[in-house]
């Protein structure tokens, strides 16, 4: 536990430094035009759905609400629930829930940087000595960093598309490998 809060703490760190270096030195007038606005007019909505069907069934919606900073970064967070079903074991379904924040850095116009750290609870199957599995439920972290494209408007809204790295690999992970490929949209009003 004492290393999960270590990452959580370490990401939210990297989160205020993106923010701090987004915000450092800029002129409010001319190189930011989010300053001086309300707050609810630098607020976007989002997020993404996964879906596939098959040998493995998954299904997930993660609705996000997120904060524009800057033109360049933005910080967010939002809830997830994930249906998984593997068809190749017997019993292995779950329903995942969990709760994501992430930071995200656009380098240049269209190409970003994101770190999204992210704790998911979902039912491990544990062997009993009478062959039967007895479902439990455990949280797990995953700590996503990757880049990705991103097509927007000037008001912000648009979609994304990213490739991302679980620096953890929790055994647990419901995710099938390390590497995540997420597409999703976002809203600004």
């Amino acid at each position: 536990m004492n290393s999960l809060i270590r990452l959580s703490k370490f990401s939210l760190l990297i989160i205020i430094a993106l923010a701090a270096n987004s915000a450092h030195g800029q002129d409010k007038e001319s190189n930011n035009p989010y300053a001086g606005l309300p707050f609810k007019d630098r607020l976007f909505f989002g997020g993404d759905l996964g879906l596939s069907f098959g040998t493995i069934t998954y299904i997930r919606i993660a609705p996000i609400i997120g904060f524009n900073v800057s033109p360049k970064f933005s910080v967010g967070a939002g809830p997830s629930y994930q249906y998984y079903k593997d068809n190749r074991f017997i019993g292995l379904e779950s329903s995942i829930y969990g709760g994501s924040v992430f930071g995200r850095y656009f380098v240049i116009e269209n190409i970003f940087l994101q770190t999204e750290f992210e704790v998911l609870n979902l039912d491990e199957l544990y062997y009993n000595p009478t062959s039967d599995y007895i479902p439990d439920r455990v949280t797990i972290p995953v700590w996503f960093v990757g880049a990705g494209l991103s097509q927007r408007t000037p008001n912000g809204s648009g979609f994304f598309i990213g490739v991302f790295y679980d620096l953890i690999g929790d055994i647990n992970s419901p995710y099938p490998s390390d590497i995540a490929v997420r597409a999703g949209g976002m809203i600004s009003f």
